[in-house]
């Protein structure tokens, strides 16, 4: 391992490839059903290991840059996707919690542990950017608030709504904790919370 990478960088690495991973079923489904012809374009197939292909002068910005092409190049397919088109959303939600049930929590995890593991599969910018922020946490429920909004911007700038990408990354958390005893509500704008259901 490069003396320069530690554990966090291959855990951004790896959330930002769970998000590639879902662009690419995207892609797969929109050519497979005809609604595009080049869907497979948006797609980043990198599958060299971490310390390959990362900028060890600048992994910070490596990163970020990765995750900022990563965002938008998933907010521009599924836009593409979407117009004209409402109804795909259904479909591409039932791709989102596949993807999500593939990476689901332990069906004896705790309230912390499910949280764990969404954190694991969801990108929300940099760690250094503290945009989830707990609130509480016990063996039964954990509730946190995302501070800021991230991904919404990517979305109106390529004609989309960012309800839209909530939409389907509640699929992808529903599909994480389908084997468990948590679900995710969602009492306020911005703030989310584990509890038994």
């Amino acid at each position: 391992m490069s003396a320069f990478l530690g554990p966090i960088h291959y855990w951004m690495y790896d959330k930002i490839r769970m998000q590639e991973e879902l662009l690419r079923r995207f892609a797969v489904q929109a050519e497979r059903a005809g609604w595009l012809d080049s869907a497979l374009d948006f797609v980043d197939d990198e599958k060299q290991p971490l310390d390959a292909i990362i900028d060890e002068a600048n992994i910070h910005g490596w990163l970020s840059s990765r995750i900022e092409s990563v965002e938008k190049r998933y907010a521009e397919l599924t836009v593409k996707i979407l117009t004209g088109h409402e109804e795909r959303l259904e479909e591409l939600k039932a791709i989102a919690y596949g993807l999500g049930e593939e990476q689901a929590a332990a069906p004896d995890a705790s309230a912390e542990q499910c949280y764990k593991r969404i954190e694991d599969c969801t990108l929300s910018g940099m760690p250094c950017d503290g945009v989830n922020i707990v609130t509480d946490k016990c063996e039964d429920h954990f509730s946190w608030e995302q501070r800021f909004d991230v991904h919404g911007a990517y979305w109106t700038q390529a004609g989309g709504r960012a309800e839209d990408y909530y939409a389907l990354r509640s699929q992808l958390i529903a599909g994480i904790l389908s084997q468990t005893k948590f679900t995710l509500a969602i009492p306020r704008p911005n703030e989310y919370v584990l509890c038994e259901g």
